[in-house]
């Protein structure tokens, strides 16, 4: 069977499907990761985006479904929505949500301003931040943004009714 020039698939299309799947594999990696150091003992900790909150494992989430509904428009001519305006908006979101989840992670002093002050600061020290799977999550939310942005700007795109 042959398929129409309306189905083939874009490279905007594989950019969104790809994101979708950097995001799902960059959500096992550190989101958030913290070190505490006492009288040189060293010990560090982190979660993965399942378990740093709903802005981290819901944007991931955006993502997949965001390259599944372009995967299926892509596969079987799925033609149920204007696929473009969709993957824009949860990408867009997503991207947004990862922002939030960023700057709401907790302090690694805890919030305790002087930390440093204190007499014994060099022999205790703490840091905490955003990890690597955080990164790579915010950039393939980025690339979904844009290349959806780009198909829909395009227009004629499959699954656009």
């Amino acid at each position: 069977m042959k398929r129409s020039d309306s189905m083939k698939a874009t490279t905007l299309d594989w950019v969104v499907v790809g994101a979708g799947l950097l995001a799902y594999i960059s959500s096992f990696f550190r989101w958030y990761q913290t070190s505490i150091s006492v009288f040189g003992i060293e010990r560090s900790a982190g979660v993965n985006a399942w378990n740093a909150g709903f802005g981290a494992w819901f944007a991931v989430l955006l993502l997949v479904v965001a390259g599944g509904l372009v995967l299926a428009s892509m596969l079987v001519g799925w033609r149920g929505a204007p696929t473009p305006l969709i993957t824009l908006g949860a990408s867009t979101l997503a991207f947004v949500t990862i922002v939030l989840r960023w700057v709401t992670f907790p302090d690694a002093n805890g919030g305790q301003v002087g930390v440093d002050d204190v007499e014994i600061g060099s022999l205790f020290t703490a840091s905490g931040g955003a990890g690597f799977g955080l990164y790579v999550g915010l950039i393939a939310a980025l690339a979904a943004a844009v290349a959806s942005f780009l198909s829909f700007r395009a227009g004629g795109h499959p699954g656009r009714s």
